[in-house]
């Protein structure tokens, strides 16, 4: 199993403290690879892979490395089952590299806090929403095949080369990248739903993942409370984005930036 990841210098507190929340689960057949992006780090850590990259001049946010990166672990690390991890998750103690195992010819994330994200503006009085329909469009992708996942996490395959090979042409297409407010309102993560949609993609996570950076939250979910929404994360609309349906289904935490709470959090997760 391959675990990757990437960051920058400054976002590299979150990457360290993101690999140190599985150190009870590094067995020998997991590797961990952290691509560097314009740094070398000092990092180390059980069966930890560090490889610099450069910046690539054609993305114009880190989001869209992921595509790029994943057909490159792929590569470098041929037959093995594959995972993706933003750098602000830390794993829960339940987590375990076997549950996201799969054949699938498509890689499976989680659903977020929301089924149906969109960003807005206001131009001249009227309301302009920004989706996946104009993606979904322009790749002549009819229907959702199940609800939008998030690409903070998934996990995939070899025989998914197929679908990252778009999803990475997707990302860097011109035309599209000129235009990314209209066909990325979420950066690469519309081009990974679209993408799934076109597969007739019916296989997730369900809901994978608690969306917080606050350590009272993951004890609370660690210790099995079920079916709650907490109050820490309501947005202007009401809608809150921190809850937890069932826990045995949260395998990680996204949304830690801050190193203090990420530390902190850590300690309380591997201190069985």
């Amino acid at each position: 199993m391959i675990l990757f990841l990437y960051s920058d210098k400054n976002c590299e507190h979150q990457a360290m403290s993101c690999i140190r929340s599985l150190v009870h689960k590094i067995t020998d057949d997991v590797k961990i690879v952290y691509y560097t992006i314009g740094f070398d780090s000092q990092f180390e850590f059980k069966n930890l892979h560090k490889i610099r990259i450069e910046l690539k001049a054609e993305y114009p946010t880190f989001h869209f490395y992921k595509a790029d990166l994943s057909l490159v672990t792929m590569n470098l690390f041929p037959n093995e089952y594959y995972a993706f991890t933003d750098t602000d998750v830390l794993f829960s103690r339940k987590f375990n590299f076997n549950m996201v195992k799969h054949s699938e010819p498509y890689p499976i994330a989680s659903f977020g806090p929301h089924e149906y994200p969109f960003i807005w503006k206001e131009i001249n009085k009227n309301r302009h929403v920004f989706d996946e329909v104009a993606l979904m469009k322009y790749m002549n992708v009819p229907e959702r095949t199940q609800r939008y996942v998030w690409s903070c996490f998934y996990s995939f395959n070899p025989s998914c080369k197929d679908f990252f090979e778009e999803y990475t042409s997707v990302c860097k297409n011109k035309y599209l990248m000129d235009r990314r407010e209209d066909y990325f309102p979420y950066a690469d993560e519309t081009a990974f739903n679209v993408c799934l949609w076109k597969r007739g993609a019916i296989k997730n996570y369900e809901l994978g993942f608690v969306n917080t950076h606050l350590l009272t939250t993951v004890k609370q979910v660690e210790d099995g409370v079920s079916n709650i929404q907490f109050q820490n994360a309501v947005d202007a609309y009401g809608h809150n984005w921190e809850y937890v349906d069932d826990p045995n289904k949260v395998m990680l935490y996204h949304g830690f930036k801050e190193k203090e709470h990420m530390e902190e959090t850590v300690n309380y997760l591997v201190n069985l």
